[in-house]
C-alpha cells in the first residue's frame, strides 16, 4: 500500500530534518507497521543521500543569455508589445476588482459611523490622501515596468508563463492542505 500524502510529506520533512519529535515518532511507528512504506522511505533516503553527495556543477554564465536570446528570436516586436499591453490591462482589471469591494465597504463604514459633517470631511480628506499615495505608487510601479520592458523585452513572456504556473501551484497547495485537514 502506497503512503498517503501526509505520510509522504512526513517522509520528506524527515529527510530535511524538519520534523518535530512527535511527528518523527508517528512516522517511525507507521514505517514499522507497513513494510511498503518502509521500503519507500528507504528508497527516498537513498535518493536523498545520492543527491546530497552528487558533485555540484555550475552552469556557464552565458547559458541564461543564450536561452533568453533564443526565446527572443521567435518573438515578433509587435506581438510582444500587444501581449505586454494585454498583461498590463489584465493586471489593472484585477487590481480594480480587488479594491472595489474594499473601497465600497470603507465608504459604507465611514458614512454609517460618522455623524458630523466636519468629522466626515476630515475622514474623506484622509481617504483621498491615502488614495493619492496609492495612485502615485501604482504610477511609479507602471513607469518602472515600462522601463524594464524597454530594457528587457522578454520579461512579459516570462511573466505570462510563470503567473499561470504560480496560480496552479497555489491552487494545488490549497487543495492539498484542505485534503490533509479532512483526513485528520
Amino acid at each position: 500500500m502506497m503512503a498517503n500524502e501526509r505520510q509522504r510529506r512526513l517522509m520528506q520533512e524527515a529527510l530535511d530534518d524538519a520534523l518535530t519529535s512527535e511527528n518523527l515518532q508517528e512516522l517511525y511507528s507507521r514505517l514499522d507497521a507497513d513494510a511498503a512504506d518502509s521500503a519507500e522511505f528507504n528508497r527516498l533516503r537513498q535518493v536523498d543521500r545520492l543527491l546530497r553527495t552528487a558533485p555540484f556543477e555550475r552552469a556557464p554564465q552565458t547559458l541564461a543569455l543564450k536561452i533568453m536570446a533564443r526565446l527572443a528570436e521567435g518573438l515578433n516586436p509587435q506581438q510582444l508589445a500587444r501581449s505586454s499591453g494585454l498583461a498590463l490591462a489584465l493586471g489593472l482589471v484585477l487590481v480594480t476588482l480587488l479594491l472595489l469591494p474594499l473601497l465600497a465597504g470603507l465608504g459604507w463604514l465611514i458614512v454609517s459611523t460618522v455623524g458630523s459633517a466636519a468629522a466626515l470631511n476630515g475622514v474623506i480628506a484622509q481617504v483621498v490622501g491615502l488614495l493619492a499615495a496609492v495612485m502615485n505608487t501604482l504610477e511609479s510601479v507602471i513607469e518602472g515596468a515600462q522601463a524594464m520592458l524597454q530594457t528587457y523585452p522578454e520579461v512579459p513572456v516570462v511573466m505570462l508563463t510563470t503567473i499561470p504556473i504560480a496560480m496552479f501551484w497555489l491552487l494545488r497547495v490549497a487543495v492539498d492542505t484542505r485534503h490533509d485537514r479532512e483526513q485528520q
